[in-house]
C-alpha cells in the first residue's frame, strides 16, 4: 500500500436526511417501499443481528440510493410466497390422511 493510498480518507456515506431531501423520485412512493423492504430485510437470515432501526435504515439507504425498486420489491415477495406455499403444500401432503 503507498502512501498516498494511506492519506486517502474513506467516504463517508450521506446522512439519511441528506438523502431524502435530494431524492429525485417521488418521496412519498418511496416510503412504503422502504417499509415494504424492510420488512423483506428482517426475514433475510444475514440481517437477524441488526436491530429494528438499523434494518430501517438499511432499506431507506437502498430505496433513496436506487439499489431497490419496485419490480425487485415484488420479485423477492412472489419468490418468498412462491416458497413458503411450496412449503406448505409439502407439509400438507405428508400429512396423514384421516
Amino acid at each position: 500500500m503507498s502512501k498516498k493510498d494511506a492519506d486517502t480518507p474513506l467516504p463517508t456515506p450521506k446522512p439519511i436526511e441528506e438523502m431524502i431531501l435530494d431524492c429525485q423520485h417521488d418521496k412519498y412512493s418511496a416510503i412504503p417501499l422502504a417499509a415494504v423492504w424492510a420488512k423483506e430485510l428482517r426475514r433475510r437470515e444475514e440481517n437477524r443481528h441488526l436491530t429494528a432501526n438499523e434494518i430501517l435504515e438499511l432499506a431507506l439507504r437502498e430505496v433513496l440510493g436506487g439499489t431497490v425498486d419496485w419490480k425487485s420489491v415484488k420479485k423477492n415477495l412472489s419468490a418468498a410466497a412462491g416458497g413458503a406455499a411450496a412449503a406448505s403444500v409439502g407439509a400438507e401432503a405428508k400429512k396423514p390422511k384421516e
